[in-house]
């Protein structure tokens, strides 16, 4: 399965995992949301004893959050998106952020070298994942982007210190 085609059912297949643990934050559209959703994967993650996918998962994250805060189609004040994280042990941790902007995500271009923080959007969470897709809310008001990270196969970038 190539990067941008995760089949919807293998998706939905592994969230229903009885060893799945998830946990989600409700977030407004705002530029602070990014940091929270940083520090809300960090600590899901600790707590989850997996803290070397913390990287590759808060900057995924971050970088889905800010897609959201940059494109959103309403009022900051009104709007929101949804971080959720879902474990599944010894397999993969898959990332999801939902908004209520039904748009596609915006890619960005993308340019070689180091990869900074922030700001280089759905090319750096094709880089740190196996494997993302968007599909519409279940309740028809926006979207939900899904990322996977295997967790036996992390990015290199996983490492970085």
């Amino acid at each position: 399965m190539s990067a941008h085609q995760i089949m919807r059912g293998n998706m939905l297949e592994a969230l229903a995992s009885p060893t799945a643990r998830s946990a989600c934050m409700n977030l407004p559209c705002r530029p602070a949301s990014v940091k929270a959703a940083r520090d809300f994967v960090a600590d899901q993650l600790a707590c989850w004893g997996h803290p070397d996918l913390e990287y590759a998962a808060a900057l995924v994250c971050s970088e889905l959050v800010t897609n959201a805060v940059t494109y959103a189609n309403q009022e900051p004040e009104t709007s929101e998106c949804m971080v959720a994280l879902t474990l599944i042990p010894g397999e993969a941790l898959i990332a999801q952020v939902a908004d209520r902007n039904p748009a596609p995500p915006i890619p960005r271009a993308t340019c070689s070298g180091t990869l900074p923080e922030h700001g280089r959007g759905l090319s750096i969470v094709t880089q740190l994942t196996a494997h993302w897709s968007a599909s519409p809310r279940p309740d028809g008001q926006g979207k939900v982007i899904s990322a996977y990270l295997p967790i036996a196969e992390q990015p290199a970038y996983a490492a970085h210190t």
